[in-house]
């Protein structure tokens, strides 16, 4: 039986094809961007509930081509969003090799690819002024995730997207929310704003 939300879906998908090919083949304006773009982020909104249905078994996975495809146009919020779910499937794949009984050389390989990739569209959207990404990748530093752990940089990173964004005053909240909320976080983010003032 044919579903009303795989009709929805394939008319997007087709109108978001006919949008792709009309800006490979010509030069597109704003405005025709940023509809391109909308169309991703209304395919994912559809996708999002259909996560773990039977009858849409690649949903997770078409939210990552979505926000793929948008980044294609430069947009920084699917480079960020983009970055953060691989990021979270990386780290997933570590846990599973850290913990042995699923390790393997396949599991090791996908999740070596899984950080590279995360931290390539972290980086883009941290180069398009995207605070969030560049506190995701201090966070990075910090944890050890997908890079050697080094705690000065990440800290650098996350007061530069403090200042970036001019929010001391919702520093308590910022930590908390990363998970940074710990008393000697709290010092070395004191001591590293007083060696730059």
């Amino acid at each position: 039986m044919w579903s009303f939300k795989s009709f929805k879906i394939n008319r997007l998908i087709k109108k978001l094809k006919s949008m792709q090919q009309s800006r490979i083949h010509n030069q597109p304006s704003e405005e025709s961007l940023k509809k391109e773009i909308q169309g991703y982020y209304k395919l994912v909104s559809i996708y999002q509930p259909l996560i773990g249905k039977k009858k849409y078994p690649f949903a997770q996975q078409m939210i990552l081509e979505c926000y793929r495809a948008a980044a294609n146009i430069d947009d920084t919020n699917s480079y960020f969003l983009l970055g953060k779910n691989l990021l979270d499937e990386a780290k997933f794949r570590e846990d599973l090799q850290i913990n042995s009984v699923f390790a393997s050389d396949s599991n090791l390989r996908q999740m070596t690819e899984l950080y590279k990739e995360a931290h390539a569209y972290l980086l883009a959207a941290e180069n398009l002024k995207h605070i969030s990404a560049k506190r995701l990748r201090g966070l990075c530093f910090i944890n050890g995730w997908g890079v050697e752990s080094d705690k000065k940089i990440g800290f650098e990173l996350i007061v530069e997207s403090i200042e970036q964004e001019n929010s001391w005053d919702k520093v308590p909240q910022i930590f908390a929310s990363m998970g940074l909320n710990k008393p000697e976080f709290f010092s070395a983010l004191t001591q590293l704003r007083n060696n730059k003032a």
